[in-house]
């Protein structure tokens, strides 16, 4: 008996029969019942006994994790065939070649030679580079972290009190009379993350096979020799995954914020008015200054009293209270005749006050300003009353700012004039300070807008930088703990050299098939693309490449879809011991011509290069387009 193993790459799933009871669809390569079954059961036979074929699928998630615990699976299921001495060879297609390579790896680390591996066949495998973390601790897993700073703990604990004897002046709680306890007391707090550290670093070593030189070594010579690469030159995913690093993926425009960012100029003169409003150390600071710098400056006590005097007397005359009216400095005058008289003879006093004093208006202003915000129920306040607290306070004092003193500053008290300074009253809140703010609002947008575009810039290239990072992971499908993706090749990392890749002849027809298939695909899109906007349900946008496209509009889907080159992996298989090519199979006129193509192969010395050495073509931009595009997750 021989056995071939087919082994699946990624975001392939076992067929499922039409939900709405039509047509089974076409049978995937690996199959049982497949196309390419029916063709190796046609083209190759078992030496001795009947020929196995073993469809070795798993969960096809672009997952590391999942292609390293699909490895171990199939290092178990290749033991069971070498328990039975039965030959065997294995097919991998796409990251299915990675699973193989993995459990290469795991029997390589327990030095099994895996004497009836025949041959390992790789197809489109796009090999991941990894990099492994520098720290232990970066490296492990969540709960091994946990586990290994609590074993640290009693050692950071000891670590803190020996720093803090050295700032207390050398004084020792342990080991004062015996400095060997301060030894044995360090020892013991050391030995459990010593003991720990020991173990998470044995374990962390058993896990990453690939970086251990004895297990690359032994898998490089017992099972480099026996490997077949067959991969198109212009395979998607392995030149997408290996130029993948150098791309650089601009998700985010520099100016993406600005117009967001901007729009805080519309509410920028309110923000900083309840800013300020609503700030007590603010406002109390804005009223003292105001109070000491502006109206203390000007204040006359007796000014200020005769004022006083000659607004009781005229408030008495208004509301018409005795014969004779008190003053508030307690003098007693004779109450006018009438409210008319009463505000001549107040016209005619304040004019003498004002030959008295020249500065009578800002010893009013300052006394209408104290009044207003630091009295309260005719006492005085000792600083602005509320201490900045009070709402109706601050803003009154706000208020005030922007009308008594902004019309006092441009020259309206100043007026002679009464018609004249009553109209600049009004016309200064009403018609200078709107256009103030105005200009100011306009001012703070053309900065907002300067300030947005550097923080837009900025944050583009965070953004881009964080995006990049997690595409190009998502593309790789490393989900491991302590290892960053760095690349891909078109051999596994523990081989030395990489074989060419598929000869002209066979690979223009991969690629003839391919572009076929992209050409119907094109059509049947034009046909459907009205269908697509009156869809019930709606397509999104997964569901419409899902329902229109397929994966074989690219290479790296097409290899098993072209008869010869079915017939090439066959011609390999064939050449293998406990395997042989069939009567059919050699009368076939392809049968030369796949062996011409295989010799080309095996017989051409390997190289050292990377496929991301050569110069990038138009061709390896759209395989990182779509390697890109396939890390997009679309939710329903």
């Amino acid at each position: 008996m021989a056995t071939i193993i087919a082994v699946h790459g990624t975001f392939a799933a076992p067929t499922s029969a039409d939900p709405n009871g039509g047509p089974m669809p076409e049978l995937q390569w690996w199959e049982a019942g497949s196309t390419f079954e029916k063709d190796m059961r046609a083209c190759v036979e078992a030496r001795d006994g009947e020929l196995n074929f073993v469809p070795f699928s798993w969960a096809g998630d672009n997952s590391e994790v999942e292609r390293r615990e699909a490895g171990d699976r199939l290092t178990k299921v290749m033991r069971d065939l070498e328990t039975k001495s039965e030959p065997y060879c294995i097919v991998g297609h796409s990251h299915g070649g990675s699973i193989v390579s993995d459990a290469l790896l795991n029997n390589a680390a327990r030095r099994r030679p895996l004497a009836n591996l025949k041959r390992w066949i790789t197809v489109g495998t796009p090999f991941l580079k990894l990099r492994k973390e520098l720290w232990l601790l970066t490296r492990l897993s969540l709960m091994r972290k946990v586990i290994f700073v609590a074993s640290m703990m009693l050692l950071i604990m000891y670590l803190v009190y020996l720093i803090a004897t050295q700032f207390d002046g050398g004084r020792t709680l342990f080991g004062g009379v015996f400095p060997r306890v301060s030894i044995f007391t360090g020892v013991l707090a050391s030995l459990p993350a010593l003991v720990f550290y020991v173990v998470l670093h044995w374990l962390d070593r058993r896990s990453l096979l690939s970086y251990r030189k004895r297990t690359t070594s032994r898998a490089r010579i017992n099972f480099a020799p026996r490997w077949l690469p067959l991969s198109h030159p212009d395979d998607e995913a392995i030149q997408g995954l290996s130029l993948l690093p150098d791309a650089k993926l601009d998700f985010f425009d520099k100016s993406f914020a600005v117009s967001s960012i901007t729009l805080l100029s519309v509410i920028a003169l309110p923000i900083i008015y309840f800013a300020i409003l609503l700030s007590p150390a603010k406002m109390v600071g804005i009223a003292n200054w105001m109070k000491t710098e502006i109206y203390d400056a000007n204040a006359s006590p007796e000014a200020e009293a005769a004022l006083k005097d000659l607004r009781s007397q005229l408030m008495a005359a208004w509301r018409g209270e005795g014969e004779a009216v008190k003053t508030e400095s307690g003098a007693v005058v004779p109450k006018p005749s009438d409210p008319k008289a009463a505000w001549q003879q107040y016209r005619q006093k304040r004019n003498e006050l004002e030959q008295k004093y020249p500065n009578l208006d800002a010893i009013e202003r300052g006394m209408r300003f104290k009044k207003r915000f630091f009295e309260k129920n005719g006492q005085p306040c000792e600083t602005l009353c509320g201490n900045g607290e009070d709402i109706a306070t601050n803003s009154g004092l706000l208020l005030h700012v922007v009308t008594d003193e902004l019309s006092w500053a441009l020259g309206t008290t100043d007026l002679r004039d009464p018609r004249l300074r009553w109209f600049g009253t009004i016309f200064v809140p009403a018609i200078i300070v709107p256009a103030i703010l105005g200009i100011l609002a306009l001012v703070l947008m053309v900065v907002i807008q300067g300030i947005a575009t550097v923080v837009s810039a900025g944050l583009a290239k965070i953004l881009n930088g964080i995006t990049n990072s997690e595409v190009k992971r998502a593309a790789y499908g490393n989900d491991t703990d302590g290892e960053v993706a760095i690349g891909a090749l078109d051999r596994p990392t523990w081989v030395e050299k990489s074989q060419p890749r598929l000869p002209a002849a066979v690979a223009d027809l991969v690629t003839t098939y391919s572009n076929a298939a992209a050409s119907l695909t094109i059509a049947k899109f034009r046909h459907a693309i009205g269908q697509i906007r009156f869809a019930v349900p709606p397509h999104t946008a997964d569901t419409a490449i899902s329902t229109y496209f397929t994966w074989k509009e690219l290479v790296h889907a097409s290899y098993f879809d072209v008869p010869e080159f079915r017939k090439l992996i066959a011609q390999a298989i064939s050449r293998s011991d406990g395997f042989v090519a069939s009567a059919r199979f050699r009368a076939d006129p392809d049968f030369a011509r796949t062996a011409e193509w295989l010799d080309a192969i095996e017989n051409a010395p390997g190289t050292t290069e990377e496929p991301a050495d050569r110069e990038p073509t138009p061709g390896d931009s759209k395989a990182v387009a779509a390697v890109v595009g396939s890390a997009v997750k679309a939710s329903p």
